[in-house]
């Protein structure tokens, strides 16, 4: 059988040499896209002499029907480091064979390494799907095992009208030379002038270049900026004297190391027709000697190399964006053994399977909500308008979960005295605020865009508290470059709906208006996935409930405690995950949705009507499979609060209230925590709770029937539960 396949591979190869190579495309498609082919136990390992097999992941770009004899490799539960090698690739009888020459590279960690051949036989499917097998070797040892493929689309999507950068061609990364007549041009209006005089405010802060964000190369970069726009050298004077602490200083780790290398590349790209060439030379030579430390990692500077850590993105988002500084630079920019254009395609698969890895369909983060939008605005923004500019590639692609990341956040906001929160997740328990803005608004699709301009406008523009979102240099640069000036804002209800729905990661976020600081506004996290090695928090099934100027249900200490969420107490809760196995809305934003666990079911449910005579109400039914054993019920708020048996009462300034009922269990034990300021119900069987947020009267509610599938009446509005899910009817 072996001997059999060698034959046909030698055939092909004669083939591909008499008569060229022909790659294959789907039937009646052309063939373009990135194809990834996962080789089952095609890695071995021989540790304390046990043999284990890992699978690995091949990557191959094709475009029109031709593909790259390049090829990539990927396989994180063998080491961190990405495998390059070559393919050939032919098609007979409606099959694909390749042939791939890779090599296995170590990590910092791990030294398993060497060199892997494969011969692939592919048959594609329906649905851009391939299927085969292979056989080869790696490190000598015979390997044959199953082989499946999927055709996804190119991404970053190509620009058609894109021209390639000139060696030497500056600037390049944020803008090239053609627009810098338009930027002086938009300094010169009204909000044009307001944005610039905002970062000459930021230019006054204190330089830092040390803690947790270093802003000495963003200050830099802004230094830089201002010689080219007003074209007075003399910043770019400043900017030299500032790059040359930056890059003689020592970083404690890659973490804090990330954001300095971002902004020395921006401020070299900016500055490079005022600094001589041998300031050129040293920073050229430093940014690609930091790429590659970043690229690589190290075992003994806090490095977190996994695909959906924010360290990741942070790191490989600065290093990409040093390689797109320096691509194409003479020979003495850096040493001839570094190879930018390698290091910028490593950089560029990392920052991908963060996208696909952390952040869900609609924007929401796996590591919450700090963790996530930190790295977006230290150095992921850049990297993706260097990347546009320079390769001609745009990951803000419609359909892209990037596009959604602040029309995500406009969704979640509630304007309380200028200042625009959302009820966070995650560690910190916050987020930049206008500087995700600011900095986000180039990666925001034009249909998108008027929408988000609202929010923008309203809050922190010429409509709202006039500070455009600018808190440091960055925001400046990036607002003044990417306002759009002539844009038609509409209201965000003209564009997104009320209910937003992230189905990769299970949140729900359901809103009843964009108006003012009583709008309401819920939500719940069902944690569709656990992904170790990364910020993580015991939050599966927690809800939040804004409304009528006040937080409800919020997010307790940012700490790592199930108690600290509004979740039923669960042993492990911090790995839980939840289904999500009902879902419905309206266009009002209300909705209801079930999540399943392993052993606990949570509905939760979101009434914007006022049929039932308030402005907000809202259901929780936790189902268990055990109902002998006692069960916590939390809810973290702060305010003054009664208990009176079965009921709760929050009572806030202008007479606004929430009370919540607890239909069952039967004999509930209910306790407000002062220390930590918390509900905190305990009691045996399943537990249903009815919560209503009004301003001066408090409704009274009607229990029909005293078990699960009861009717709760208050107005005109009937609750029931039945069939996993709550669900609403019209007295």
């Amino acid at each position: 059988m072996i001997k059999s396949r060698l034959v046909i591979i030698i055939i092909l190869t004669v083939y591909w040499l008499l008569f060229g190579l022909y790659t294959p495309a789907l039937p009646n498609n052309s063939l373009s896209g990135k194809v990834s082919i996962v080789l089952e136990k095609a890695l071995w390992t021989n540790s304390n002499k046990k043999i284990s097999y890992q699978d690995i992941t091949l990557d191959l770009i094709c475009e029109n029907n031709h593909c790259n004899s390049e090829i990539w490799g990927f396989a994180p539960n063998f080491n961190q480091a990405e495998h390059q090698g070559t393919v050939i690739i032919n098609r007979f009888n409606h099959q694909w064979f390749l042939d791939v020459n890779l090599t296995i590279n170590p990590d910092p960690w791990l030294s398993w390494s060497g060199k892997a051949n494969y011969q692939l036989e592919l048959t594609p499917k329906n649905n851009n799907i391939l299927i085969g097998n292979y056989q080869g070797k790696f490190n000598n040892k015979l390997l044959t095992g199953n082989a499946s493929g999927i055709i996804k689309p190119l991404y970053p999507q190509p620009l058609t009208y894109h021209q390639p950068i000139q060696p030497q061609e500056h600037p390049r990364l944020l803008f090239r030379e053609e627009t810098i007549l338009k930027l002086r041009e938009k300094v010169k209006t009204k909000t044009g002038h307001k944005i610039l005089q905002k970062l000459q405010e930021t230019l006054k802060q204190t330089v830092v270049y040390d803690g947790y964000v270093p802003n000495a190369g963003y200050h830099a970069a802004g230094q830089c900026f201002l010689a080219l726009i007003e074209e007075k050298p003399n910043h770019a004077n400043h900017a030299w004297t500032v790059v040359q602490t930056a890059i003689n200083t020592s970083y404690p780790r890659l973490f804090e190391l990330s954001p300095v290398v971002a902004g020395v590349a921006m401020a070299y790209d900016l500055c490079y027709s005022y600094w001589d060439r041998d300031n050129r030379l040293l920073v050229s030579n430093w940014l690609s000697q930091q790429a590659q430390l970043l690229i690589e990692g190290t075992p003994d500077r806090g490095w977190n190399p996994t695909a959906w850590s924010n360290w990741n993105a942070r790191a490989r988002g600065a290093a990409g964006l040093a390689a797109l500084a320096i691509l194409k630079e003479p020979e003495a920019y850096f040493p001839q053994e570094i190879d930018i254009e390698q290091l910028l395609t490593i950089a560029e698969r990392n920052i991908i399977r963060y996208l696909e890895t952390a952040i869900g369909d609609k924007g929401f983060g796996t590591e919450g909500d700090h963790y996530t939008t930190e790295p977006f605005i230290l150095t992921l923004f850049p990297f993706f308008t260097g990347y546009y500019h320079v390769k001609g590639k745009n990951f803000a692609t419609e359909n892209s979960n990037l596009a959604w990341l602040l029309p995500h956040y406009l969704m979640r906001i509630i304007p309380r005295d200028n200042s625009y929160l959302i009820p966070s997740y995650g560690r910190h328990r916050y987020y930049p605020e206008g500087s995700l803005f600011a900095m986000g608004m180039g990666s925001v699709p034009l249909k998108f865009l008027p929408g988000v301009m609202w929010g923008f406008d309203n809050y922190w523009g010429n409509n709202g508290n006039k500070s455009f979102g600018i808190k440091h240099t960055l925001d400046a640069i990036f607002l003044l470059i990417n306002y759009p000036m002539n844009l038609e804002i509409k209201h965000p209800s003209k564009i997104f709906n009320k209910v937003l729905v992230d189905k990769k990661k299970g949140f729900y976020s359901f809103r009843n208006q964009w108006k003012d600081k009583n709008d309401f506004l819920a939500s719940i996290y069902g944690k569709r996935e656990h992904l170790n090695k990364s910020w993580s928090f015991p939050d599966a099934g927690s809800f939040r409930i804004w409304g009528l100027g006040q937080n409800w249900a919020i997010a307790g200490e940012s700490k790592n405690k199930p108690e600290n969420e509004n979740i039923i107490i669960q042993e492990n809760a911090g790995k839980l995950t939840m289904e999500p196995i009902y879902f419905e809305s309206q266009e009002d934003g209300s909705g209801i949705v079930s999540l399943q666990a392993k052993n606990w079911l949570r509905s939760f449910a979101v009434d914007y009507s006022n049929v039932s005579g308030i402005p907000g109400l809202f259901v929780a039914v936790d189902q268990f499979d055990d109902t002998q054993n006692n069960h916590t019920w939390i809810m973290n708020t702060k305010g003054n609060v009664e208990i009176d048996n079965n009921i709760f009462v929050i009572k806030r300034d202008g007479n606004v209230s929430m009370k919540g009922t607890f239909i069952t269990p039967d004999n509930i034990n209910l306790n407000y925590d002062e220390n930590h300021q918390r509900i905190i119900a305990t009691g045996k069987g399943d537990f249903f709770v009815v919560m209503t947020v009004q301003k001066n009267r408090i409704p009274e509610l009607k229990i029909i029937n005293h078990h699960l599938n009861y009717q709760v009446i208050i107005g005109n509005r009937v609750i029931n539960f039945k069939d996993k899910h709550i669900s609403f009817g019209i007295n």
